[in-house]
């Protein structure tokens, strides 16, 4: 009985930390006016703020940091925020000024890596996902 609790109290917390993350991410306006740049290619994106920059990449470090303790599921991640983090990755005007191989950004670069891998196994199955 106490397992059973315990496993849905951790369903739980994963839940929340979900939720809360992705209602972060939408209701971010320096989030959006970026992502809406990246989205059509516009390289407007290099003359955004630099932090307001630093701060979006460093959003996907977080949630990588909780998909590596296992807060979140990479699964979940992927499909929720996967492809944003890998427009990113790909638009060069987004990291003007911002030392993309710098190792300051090797939490970034391996949750892209990760995103890579995942994406991979979700295109190759038909399992419903959960949370």
């Amino acid at each position: 009985m106490g397992l059973a609790q315990y496993a849905k109290q951790a369903h739980a917390l994963r839940v929340t930390q979900f939720v809360s993350m992705r209602r972060r991410f939408l209701e971010d306006t320096n989030f959006k006016e970026l992502l809406n740049l990246i989205i059509q290619g516009s390289p407007e994106v290099a003359e955004c703020c630099m932090q307001d920059r630093r701060n979006l990449a460093g959003f996907f470090e977080e949630l990588a940091l909780m998909m590596n303790s296992g807060l979140l599921r990479p699964k979940v991640v992927y499909l929720m925020f996967g492809h944003y983090a890998l427009l990113i990755d790909q638009c060069d005007a987004f990291w003007m000024g911002l030392e993309r191989e710098s190792k300051y950004w090797i939490v970034f670069r391996g949750f892209i890596q990760e995103m890579e891998r995942v994406g991979r196994q979700v295109e190759r199955s038909d399992k419903p996902i959960t949370i």
